[in-house]
């Protein structure tokens, strides 16, 4: 009988990997035919230098460097501790010391790249992570601790440093700000491509090494790639104002006092700090959660075991983001600006995440939705890289940045020390929320958008007459409320 259950369990596993393979191929046909139409003429297409090629190039190999260093951990990070006979609250009190460092090295990793320079700050990022992932050879959970606490300070830096470095290297060259979501594109296809070769590179080192420290070793060596490509292509930059785009005085005031007046100053940046924190802190709780709400859903009777084929189903996520990406370019075409289209974006977020949880969906419908919210962020990350270009003063860009990752932590370590006291439909539909506030968040973003560029569009006089009206009108209010 064990034997009869054993074969039928193993022809259901080889027939669902065989439909998501094939999904898998159709997301990524779809997504290949339509980078070959963007770039081989039509409305989207651009005609690019060589001198920019070059260095979109140089870009993409360090930062597709870095996130491979970063995915070839994640699948193994949990499995290590156990196998060290961790228990589950000393493993997560290791994840959570992860999350809140970074929480707090971001805004003064952000002002010190800043100060002393963006290319110097990424090549700290190879340093830290280095160090981390051989701290996964030992046991000890003290040294582990330490390994988690650099693993954070880097991704502080991967988020942030590295961005920052290519928006003030691309305007110093003066490259048009198109050529610029360009880049941004091919890096989020990009990172979903490594994602899924890291997954196969990840797997295939843990075999042949039979550890699962392998992939953590393997991650050093595109660490080092990495390192040495910064180290003789990169050029320096820092956040003095150089690149042509909106800037703050220093007036003797340190980064991030200066990162602090700017949002004061101009309460959208606060609005794109709320909106990123909002979205991220979703999508890193799905990124824990998708597996435990979907094992359920795929479950053989007879056997009364999942058939869920985790491997391919993460593929088509990654396909699904590539897809979204890719379709950035027409979202543009038809608004002309990526803040004009992403209240609607995370509309569509916030349904797929919440009609799951709250009409109970079986399996296929959920994965679906899954999908679909795969592809919005495909769409968000280009897309917020644009936006975040556009508004963040260039002197202070990276302690923004890192500033905006606060909340961001907060809610993913809020999430996950509360994880075991909520149901995955109550946590799918807090996400579904947290979307549906970036959504709120984003009209709010667009309307004051409309009206500063109402405002340009008037010229310096009739501004100077708005803002003085606005000014009677509110002593008038005063003077009212006084009376009264």
């Amino acid at each position: 009988l064990g034997g009869v259950l054993g074969d039928r369990l193993a022809a259901q596993a080889s027939a669902s990997a065989m439909f998501f393979n094939t999904v898998f191929i159709a997301l990524c046909a779809i997504c290949a035919i339509i980078l070959y139409i963007q770039n081989k003429g039509g409305a989207t297409a651009l005609n690019t230098t060589p001198d920019f090629k070059k260095f979109q190039r140089v870009y993409l190999l360090v930062y597709l460097c870095a996130v491979m260093g970063d995915w070839l951990q994640g699948p193994y990070v949990y499995a290590l501790y156990t196998m060290y006979k961790f228990t589950k609250q000393e493993i997560g009190i290791l994840f959570i010391v992860g999350f809140g460092s970074s929480a707090i090295f971001g805004p003064f990793a952000g002002t010190w790249a800043d100060k002393y320079g963006r290319k110097i700050s990424c090549v700290l990022y190879c340093v830290l992570y280095i160090f981390s992932c051989m701290t996964k050879h030992s046991p000890n959970f003290y040294i582990l601790l330490i390994g988690r606490l650099t693993g954070g300070m880097a991704t502080s830096i991967l988020f942030s440093s590295f961005e920052s470095w290519l928006v003030a290297e691309h305007n110093k060259f003066f490259f048009p700000s198109e050529w610029l979501n360009q880049t941004f594109q091919f890096a989020t296809v990009g990172n979903s491509v490594v994602a899924i070769a890291a997954g196969w590179l990840g797997s295939m080192v843990r075999d042949s090494f039979g550890s699962l420290v392998a992939p953590f070793d393997a991650a050093i060596v595109f660490l080092f790639i990495c390192l040495g490509v910064i180290m003789s292509s990169w050029g320096e930059n820092k956040g003095d104002g150089s690149g042509g785009l909106p800037s703050q005085r220093l007036d003797g005031r340190s980064k991030l006092q200066v990162a602090v007046d700017s949002m004061k100053k101009d309460s959208k940046i606060i609005l794109l700090g709320l909106i990123q924190s909002s979205f991220e802190g979703a999508m890193y709780v799905f990124v824990f959660m998708w597996t435990p709400k979907l094992e359920p859903l795929f479950v053989d009777p007879a056997t009364n075991k999942t058939n869920l084929p985790h491997g391919q189903v993460f593929g088509c996520f990654m396909a699904c983001c590539m897809v979204g990406s890719s379709c950035v370019k027409y979202l543009l075409a038809w608004k002309g600006n990526a803040y004009k289209y992403m209240r609607e974006v995370y509309f569509v977020g916030a349904l797929s995440l919440i009609l799951p949880a709250v009409f109970r969906l079986d399996g296929w419908s959920t994965m679906f939705c899954f999908f679909v919210f795969e592809v919005v962020c495909g769409v968000y990350f280009p897309s917020m890289g644009m936006i975040k270009s556009n508004f963040v003063a260039e002197e202070v860009r990276a302690t923004v940045y890192n500033i905006f990752r606060i909340p961001l932590n907060i809610i993913v370590v809020s999430v996950l020390s509360n994880i075991g006291a909520m149901s995955d439909d109550t946590i799918f539909t807090a996400c579904g929320i947290l979307l549906l506030a970036a959504a709120g968040l984003q009209h709010l973003f667009l309307e004051m958008a409309k009206r500063d560029e109402t405002r340009d569009s008037m010229g310096p006089a009739a501004a100077a007459t708005e803002e003085l009206s606005h000014l009677n009108e509110e002593e008038r209010e005063e003077s009212a409320a006084k009376t009264g």
